[in-house]
């Protein structure tokens, strides 16, 4: 097992990474048990499989939330805030997410309205996750006219993540997480590329047991942005590679197309060709991050989808200052923050995404 601490502000939250770890969950659980009261929430589809056992050696009451994108709205944070009343809870008391990123936005921003915060844990089994949701203690929901539009900065006390978890994930959903490792890698290639080139195409196949250094490599890498800026006022904007278009699919699509991390790969691949438009990569580095992405294919159609239905969402994006939304672009050894791109520009750009081929070859953007 590695232990990787993540830094909020002047507290720390312990993050454990290792095959069979969840097996460990009652030990490592135990420090932030609280009044000894444990609520573990999971959904209909990670219950049967993880929560519901997570539930039992912890001996906590369960709850089942719907499965998708399309539940994280208010109506979930409520259920949660009223099953934990019902149940008797105290501020003292323990949440536990166990499932991937829906869920732990939710549970997350249950834990931190509810008695205007209670603590809570992250138990991730979605390879999307463990490198990206439960990093950082952003939490939030989506409203119908954006994504994660309502939300707060609530870091959970631990995190556990279990690689061994992902051999039930399909490949749809273990190509989506690795669309963030794939960020994560673009943000920081000195340090994640190596081990990106060595394990992307295993995992890409399904492979969990290639995933480890992948996890651990964008845990630290998340962790570190995080710590130097924990409320997203300066470097932690870096995180947004590949968002600004992705929230914009899919609010377009009312959440129901893409899984997030299909849209962050046409996003990432938007923003490489921006860059590289503007000099900030060359051709060669482009297409060979282009290349990488191809192992994520095919992602869903951007067809009878055009840019007018999309704007509006990227308008609203939450990363918005002074009248405009600041992307993020890829360069040689990281990223640019907070670069303005005209709407004919990224019309243009997007209208080039719609001629790729979903399954591909990417590389033909350039």
């Amino acid at each position: 097992m590695i232990t990787i601490d993540l830094i909020f502000g002047s507290e720390s939250s312990p993050c454990y990474v290792g095959e069979g770890v969840l097996g460990e969950v009652r030990d490592l659980v135990r420090p932030f048990e609280g009044a000894k009261q444990i609520f573990v929430v999971t959904d209909a589809t990670v219950g049967p499989l993880y929560g519901i056992d997570v539930a039992e050696h912890l001996d906590a009451p369960v709850l089942e939330l719907p499965v998708g994108e399309e539940s994280k709205r208010w109506q979930s944070v409520e259920r949660v805030a009223r099953w934990l009343i019902a149940n008797q809870a105290e501020r003292q008391g323990l949440l536990v997410a166990v499932g991937g990123g829906v869920v732990t936005d939710i549970v997350g921003f249950a834990a931190a309205i509810v008695f205007r915060g209670i603590p809570w844990v992250a138990i991730p089994t979605t390879l999307l996750g463990m490198v990206d949701a439960a990093i950082g203690g952003k939490t939030g929901i989506d409203l119908e006219v954006g994504k994660n539009l309502i939300g707060a900065f609530w870091p959970p006390r631990a995190v556990i993540a279990d690689p061994l978890v992902l051999a039930t994930l399909d490949l749809r959903q273990m190509r989506s997480g690795l669309a963030e490792v794939v960020k994560s890698a673009m943000i920081a290639p000195s340090i994640l590329e190596h081990v990106l080139d060595s394990h992307l195409t295993s995992v890409a196949a399904g492979d969990p047991m290639q995933a480890l250094e992948l996890v651990v490599g964008c845990v630290r890498v998340k962790g570190e942005i995080v710590s130097l800026d924990e409320r997203e006022a300066g470097p932690r904007r870096a995180l947004n590679l590949g968002h600004t278009l992705a929230h914009g699919l899919e609010g377009a699509t009312d959440f129901s197309r893409f899984l997030h991390g299909e849209a962050v790969a046409w996003g990432l691949l938007a923003e490489l060709r921006l860059a590289r438009d503007r000099g900030l990569l060359s051709t060669a580095e482009a297409v060979t991050w282009a290349e990488r992405l191809q192992a994520l294919a095919p992602l869903p159609s951007l067809e009878g989808l055009p840019w007018a239905a999309v704007a509006p969402f990227v308008e609203r994006d939450k990363k918005r200052q002074a009248g405009r939304v600041g992307w993020v672009l890829p360069r040689m050894g990281g990223v640019v923050l907070d670069t303005a791109v005209e709407d004919d520009e990224a019309r243009f750009v997007y209208h080039l995404l719609q001629q790729l081929p979903h399954e591909g070859p990417l590389t033909t953007l350039f």
